[in-house]
């Protein structure tokens, strides 16, 4: 942990939005970290809900980033990242 906060941001990457990076982001933040999430840089899959209405995977990948960034990151385009370091 002691590298981790040590580090101005943590960038978070990777597949199934509204899973894998999604729990790996909420974990930062909780922890106190300074999570920042490369949106374009992160997909998901379409996924049915609980009536079996299938969701685009555009809408959950969103609606997944949206809600990281209310609480637990902020959500950027990876050449805004890139240009601001």
């Amino acid at each position: 942990m002691e590298p981790l906060a040590t580090n101005a941001a943590l960038v978070i990457v990777g597949v199934i939005t509204n899973n894998s990076v999604e729990a790996t982001v909420r974990s930062g933040g909780n922890l106190g970290l300074d999570v920042i999430v490369a949106a374009d840089a992160c997909f998901t899959f379409d996924q049915a809900d609980l009536s079996g209405r299938l969701w685009p995977a555009e809408d959950v990948h969103a609606l997944s980033l949206s809600n990281l960034a209310m609480d637990y990151a902020r959500v950027f385009q990876t050449s805004e990242i890139l240009a601001s370091h």
